[in-house]
């Protein structure tokens, strides 16, 4: 029961709190300190990205079921981004369990929740597809198994927008 409370309390906020919300590019270390900054994977793709912690079970769920869509969708142009949100503490964590579980995705690190604040992140995981337009075109708070397949097809129709976008080049 509660867990369903809190499902509808989230469907509540949301909307509410993304409302009016747009793109804010970032430019943040990934996990060998390089730079990266999301206007810059936008001119590629679409962009998911997924704000997360180690500590975080829907987390690791959550990227355990896109890595295989982020490998099938690369060289489409797709990018999955994984914003991590650990402390300092666990930062020493991150790249251990990256490493540990092959994933290739791109990871930057978040550790002062700027860039989680500025999309109006209010719990992990989050994600959010933008598209070449930088228009955000999905999002998605908590992870239950399945959403994997919703994810995919928002993928699709980003990547299939992007087709057309190059297309009247």
């Amino acid at each position: 029961m509660r867990k369903l409370i809190l499902i509808i309390l989230f469907a509540i906020i949301l909307p509410l709190k993304s409302f009016g919300q747009s793109f804010n590019d970032f430019n943040l270390p990934d996990l060998e300190g390089n730079d990266i900054k999301l206007s810059e994977l936008l001119e590629k793709g679409p962009v998911m990205i997924s704000f997360w912690a180690t500590w975080c079970s829907p987390c690791k769920e959550e990227m355990k079921k896109v890595s295989p869509l982020y490998d099938k969708y690369k060289d489409q142009g797709f990018t999955y981004l994984a914003v991590n949100q650990d402390n300092q503490k666990s930062l020493a964590k991150v790249k251990s369990f990256i490493t540990a579980n092959g994933y290739k995705f791109p990871v930057v690190l978040d550790t002062d929740k700027g860039v989680f604040e500025a999309y109006n992140g209010i719990g992990i995981p989050y994600s959010l597809l933008i598209d070449q337009n930088k228009n955000i075109v999905a999002k998605h708070l908590g992870y239950v198994t399945g959403d994997e397949e919703i994810i995919e097809k928002e993928i699709k129709d980003a990547l299939s927008k992007s087709d057309s976008k190059s297309d009247s080049k």
